[in-house]
């Protein structure tokens, strides 16, 4: 295979680059310390490039994991109501993703810089593995605990998939022939949210929702015998290492675990906060300013380490990078939220069963392929990336904005047209995100820098979970008891509502209507939410302007 990533330009990112620049250390733009090793500089050759040996095979077995991603991804959207219902767990029902995604958030970063270090390869067989294994022990779970547990060990592997396959792609392609093949991938990724949204529910409602988990499997498995054939380690100019004293002065181990710990920690006080916790309570606030400590001396550990840094802090400096990052976080939060929510809403509030809510989750499934495609036809041949990442924030805004106003008994035709706009956004602003930080960097940064968009973008998703089913179950705590006051046995009923979604079908006519109008009230406040999150990345992508950069032709 090539040498790692692509060239960049130094004028900036808002269009592709035209020329290819020798890459700096990965210490930053000081003298690289003479205990630090060199990464591979030698990006893709734009000039005649042909495809390497095997390209067609590397493609499968990388677009597979890519396709088992967004799989993934919505069948558990479809299916966590069902799920959590048959072990009595609706209110921790968000810890179905978000024990996915505490792990995958955390350990994403790493993939990128630990790739550049020890090689491609063995990150891929990694992130492979522990997915296929904890899809297998989702499968297999008898209780909420050990099924939360297995899809912890399925976000330890996803976090590579995506990731991974990037990083591989960025091996192989010149920067500027990348927009296609980044479209592709986002079609690959798209077209396993359709699949994954169709036919979850139906998997659910017939062979049962654990085969959701193991049918994924044998996708992993052919993945990884395609990997393990064609897959080489990009060249490097990194020796081997000897000893683990080496690997521990190479590797920023130091920085890795503050950053896994102080992660993990926010993102569990996060998800108990306003749902089986208090706000108040000194779990919840000592997991959180625990997590901030320990980001400021992760951020220390960067800035005086003399190893390969996990984050190189100068990635987050400057006007450009601050305002692409917080579009990225604030996209995050708001379609995973929107994302966490309409199944909710279509199987609570519209009492759908879990096979039609899926049918229906396969419609903003379809945008996302297509606002990628557009992304990469626009990247490949007028590279306006800032102008991406613009558009496709104000359309995540509308969607979110004509999704807040649907009533509670409203048009047929609006449960279809308004869930639309939202995921044709996120399809183009997130390969727009990605690729304007891949420009604003260095070829030798780019592994790094894309595991850092993943990871901030990973961060701002499990706080949009957090958040909206934080959101939904303190209304339902406070607004419950006010409106079944005159039922008999309120408290039993109550208990059952918060605990099992399906529930509701065995209430009452008059107490079911109550109680799903509540859902609607606490769903509404959440979308209201995501909608502001989906402006305020429409703010900073404004505010990340384009003066002064380099514009080429297609």
């Amino acid at each position: 295979m090539a040498s790692s990533i692509s060239p960049t330009s130094r004028d900036g990112p808002g269009s592709l680059p035209d020329s290819e620049e020798p890459a700096p250390s990965p210490m930053g733009d000081s003298e690289p310390s003479e205990r630090a090793p060199l990464l591979s500089s030698s990006p893709p050759k734009e000039e005649d490039w042909v495809a390497p040996r095997h390209f067609a095979w590397i493609e499968l077995a990388i677009m597979s994991n890519v396709f088992l991603y967004g799989f993934d991804g919505t069948i558990t959207a479809s299916t966590y109501a069902v799920i959590s219902s048959e072990f009595d767990a609706t209110n921790t029902a968000s810890w179905l993703t978000t024990s996915y995604l505490i792990t995958s958030t955390a350990f994403q970063p790493l993939y990128g810089r630990v790739s550049d270090i020890f090689g491609r390869r063995i990150c891929f067989f990694i992130s492979t593995v522990a997915f296929a294994l904890g899809c297998l022990g989702c499968g297999l779970a008898g209780d909420i605990v050990l099924l939360n547990s297995m899809r912890a060990l399925a976000g330890f592997g996803g976090g590579g998939l995506m990731t991974m396959a990037t990083i591989v792609n960025s091996d192989m392609i010149p920067f500027r022939k990348r927009g296609m093949y980044q479209a592709l991938q986002n079609g690959i990724f798209g077209f396993g949210a359709i699949c994954g949204a169709s036919f979850g529910g139906s998997i659910s409602d017939t062979i049962g929702w654990r085969w959701c988990f193991t049918l994924q499997v044998p996708v992993s498995v052919v993945a990884l015998v395609l990997g393990h054939m064609v897959i080489k380690d990009q060249r490097t100019d990194i020796n081997a290492v000897s000893s683990l004293k080496e690997t521990w002065r190479i590797v920023d181990f130091s920085g890795a675990l503050l950053l896994v710990v102080a992660i993990s920690i926010q993102l569990v006080g996060l998800s108990l906060g306003g749902n089986e916790l208090p706000w108040g309570s000194p779990w919840v606030i000592g997991s959180l300013v625990g997590s901030v400590v320990l980001l400021g001396l992760f951020l220390l550990v960067e800035a005086k380490t003399t190893a390969i840094p996990i984050i190189p802090l100068r990635m987050l400096r400057g006007r450009l990078p601050v305002f692409t990052q917080l579009a990225n976080v604030c996209a995050g939060l708001s379609a995973y939220a929107y994302l966490f929510l309409l199944p909710l809403f279509f199987q609570i509030v519209l009492l759908d069963s879990a096979t039609a809510a899926g049918a229906r989750l396969a419609i903003p499934s379809l945008a996302t392929p297509i606002g990628g495609l557009v992304s990469g036809i626009v990247m490949s041949r007028w590279g306006k990336l800032i102008t991406l990442v613009r558009t496709g924030a104000i359309l995540m805004a509308i969607g979110n904005a004509l999704v807040t106003s649907l009533q509670f008994v409203d048009s047929n035709w609006k449960y279809y047209v308004y869930i639309f706009p939202a995921n044709l956004g996120q399809g183009i602003i997130y390969p727009g995100i990605l690729f304007t930080s891949l420009a604003t960097f260095e070829h030798a940064d780019h592994a790094v820098s894309a595991s850092t968009v993943y990871l901030i973008r990973s961060l701002g998703t499990v706080w949009g979970v957090s958040l909206t089913s934080a959101i939904v179950q303190t209304t339902l705590n406070a607004r419950l008891p006010v409106v079944l006051r005159d039922v008999p046995d309120k408290w039993r009923i109550i208990d059952a509502i918060r605990h099992s979604a399906e529930a509701i079908r065995d209430l009452p006519p008059d107490v079911q209507l109550k109680a799903r109008m509540v859902y609607y009230e606490g769903i509404k406040y959440a979308f209201a939410t995501s909608t502001a999150f989906a402006v305020v990345a429409f703010c900073a992508a404004m505010c990340a302007r384009e003066k002064g950069l380099r514009k080429t032709s297609g």
